[in-house]
């Protein structure tokens, strides 16, 4: 990261820390930092999760199944839908790693 970028960066963070640090909500930037990236993981994980559980609920099937049934044909409109079931699958998968790979449990 650029450093002039990266000093704007802490800078905002900082900022944004200070009201939450001097009512004793926190006691650091980077307890803000930690606790702020952690809900937004689990905010992200839980959002995929119900869009998977939409799709599977709408369909009466799993993503698999869905799959399987498209190739025997679908409509336009059953493809856009594998392609947002898939994105959210891809989408699920990616934040549980950032949870993994930040150590911050989601």
């Amino acid at each position: 990261m650029n450093s002039v970028i990266e000093k704007e960066v802490l800078a905002e963070f900082r900022h944004i820390a200070k009201p939450m640090m001097d009512m004793g909500l926190y006691d650091s930037t980077r307890e803000f930092v930690r606790d702020v990236t952690r809900d937004f993981i689990r905010h992200k994980i839980e959002t995929y999760r119900m869009k998977l559980k939409d799709f599977e609920q709408k369909y009466q099937m799993t993503f698999t199944d869905f799959s399987k049934k498209l190739k025997k044909g679908a409509s336009i409109a059953e493809e856009d839908e594998w392609m947002e079931w898939e994105a959210a699958k891809n989408m699920l998968k990616a934040w549980k790693l950032a949870a993994r790979e930040t150590g911050l449990s989601a």
